[in-house]
């Protein structure tokens, strides 16, 4: 038996039983006015009864027993702990001991006649529901044996009575009749709570499954009120909409609520990809209304993030660049080394003039540079597929700062995590290959600017996404106000010395790797190229 139909089983027994103790309290005051009213017949001289018309002495002797009996019983279950008043052998005891006093009751008054019997199948009646099984059967197998018994014995006993065995038959039958029917409804009953019970745990596990498949779902959702106020929104929405997740989120960032808005007034507007915040990725909201198209009324909102689907199509694109990019590489690289080779055999001769030999360095010169752009070419169309490995940021920077720092000895790197303990996701050799390009040109612009050869390396884990993030700041004097819509595209550069594919080729790095290489500028005149990276327990394949 699973644990789930253990606990709705146990749960079944527990409403069982505080059923049955409520219903034994009461019982146990009907049991006290059955003594009492017993008693004030007997004594009253109002009416006629048949009540100890038999004997007298018996009847009374009796009655005052189980009239005593029937109030210690209901101070024992008021005082008592609940747990003495839980157990059916007790209720089976307070029904076996009613059974056999109001049987010598009956006989004291006269036999079946008197209408004691009546009171026997209430009492067979309420042991069916007070215990279960054999033993409710039990209880009216007794009474019917009483009753006959008690009509045999009452024959036997006394010649100027009047017995009726088939009155007591007829009772015997309605005892076991009724027990049997109250026993059958209350199975009835229990399959019923049982199947419920079983439906509404059902019920709660899809509803939690629901919402797990919510909260990861990479697409945010989010649910809005009439109001425009939020219902519920998971995981995925948090991230784009650059929240914590543990944040009360109650209304919605303002570009969004303009375009649920401006949806609202017209449910075939399609909205464009924004951004709600400066940090925040470029989203697409989509809309749909919860109930019967009720545009006014309840409304799920699907945030996707294009960064994606742009990097998707951008890649395809590209391949297709890459590869006609990579021939015309192969094209050029073989004049371009002749013309570089030929250069170098002209500057040694000794019949060269110095004004010659100055133009024959630039011709070298200019062959270098565009062997760069050659290789940084053919580095973007053969570049293999990333291999993302789950790597602790501090020790990687601090192996890539002792790697990078004996290629170059001037370059000082200044590093600082926190956490430490801050993860990223990321192919290490691909994070290297961005590094570097961003760090040498933090270096050169800092030289450039007079401000030595350091470079500052800060990570951390971004407060709004809970995405981690480094920070690339140099010296310099910062990038050029006009060249910052175009930095990341091929060729863009403000140094005659750069080929304008190195930020180009770092942000293709990044991307393949799901995270975000983005530029701003510092207070102090320099610059700031900060990676945001993907959430390490989120990256998707």
């Amino acid at each position: 038996m699973s644990t789930q139909n253990t606990d709705i089983i146990a749960e079944i027994e527990r409403r069982r039983v505080a059923l049955s103790t409520g219903l034994l309290n009461i019982y146990n005051y009907y049991r006290m006015f059955i003594g009492l009213a017993f008693l004030v017949a007997y004594q009253q001289d109002v009416f006629a009864t048949k009540l100890g018309s038999l004997e007298p002495g018996l009847f009374l002797t009796t009655a005052v027993v189980y009239t005593s009996v029937n109030v210690a019983s209901a101070l024992f279950h008021r005082f008592v702990p609940r747990a003495w008043g839980q157990q059916q052998n007790l209720s089976l005891g307070l029904i076996i001991f009613d059974v056999l006093v109001l049987t010598v009751i009956m006989y004291t008054s006269g036999g079946i006649s008197s209408g004691v019997a009546a009171l026997i199948l209430i009492t067979v009646v309420t042991g069916a529901i007070l215990v279960t099984g054999r033993r409710a059967t039990f209880i009216a197998a007794l009474a019917s044996i009483a009753v006959l018994y008690e009509e045999f014995y009452l024959r036997i006993s006394t010649s100027s009575a009047n017995d009726d065995f088939l009155q007591a038959g007829i009772f015997g039958v309605l005892y076991f009749a009724a027990s049997l029917t109250i026993q059958r409804l209350s199975n009835r009953i229990r399959e019923n709570d049982i199947r419920a019970l079983t439906q509404a745990v059902e019920l709660a596990d899809l509803e939690r499954l629901n919402r797990q498949i919510i909260q990861r779902m990479r697409t945010g959702i989010i649910v809005v009120d009439q109001n425009n106020d939020v219902r519920m929104l998971n995981q995925s929405a948090r991230a784009l909409m650059g929240t914590q997740s543990d944040d009360n989120v109650d209304d919605l960032p303002s570009p969004l609520n303009e375009a649920l808005r401006a949806w609202r007034a017209d449910t075939d507007r399609r909205e464009q990809p924004f951004q709600i915040s400066a940090t925040a990725p470029a989203i697409r909201a989509n809309f749909s209304a919860v109930r019967n198209d009720d545009a006014n009324g309840d409304v799920t909102i699907f945030l996707e993030d294009t960064g994606e689907i742009q990097q998707q199509a951008q890649q395809l694109k590209l391949a297709e660049l890459g590869r006609l990019s990579a021939s015309i590489a192969h094209e050029v690289r073989n004049p371009l080394g002749a013309i570089s080779h030929a250069a170098q055999l002209l500057n040694e001769s000794d019949e060269l003039q110095p004004p010659d030999q100055r133009l024959t360095d630039i011709i070298i010169n200019h062959c270098h540079r565009m062997n760069g752009v050659v290789e940084n070419v053919l580095e973007m169309s053969r570049r293999a597929r990333p291999d993302p490995q789950r790597i602790n940021l501090q020790n990687h920077l601090e192996e890539f700062a002792e790697s990078f720092c004996q290629s170059q000895p001037e370059a000082e790197l200044d590093i600082a995590v926190t956490p430490a303990t801050t993860e990223i996701r990321m192919d290490p050799n691909q994070l290297n290959q961005a590094l570097t390009n961003l760090v040498d040109n933090g270096i050169r612009y800092s030289k450039e600017n007079g401000n030595g050869s350091t470079v500052r390396l800060e990570g951390g884990i971004d407060p709004g996404s809970g995405r981690p993030f480094l920070n690339i700041m140099d010296n310099g004097q910062g990038v050029e106000e006009e060249l910052v819509g175009s930095l990341f595209q091929p060729f863009t550069t403000s140094s005659r010395k750069g080929t304008g594919l190195g930020l180009y080729l770092s942000r293709e790095l990044c991307e393949s790797n799901q995270a975000q290489l983005s530029y701003t500028p510092t207070d102090g005149g320099g610059s700031c190229f900060r990676i945001l990276f993907a959430h390490p327990d989120r990256l998707s394949a």
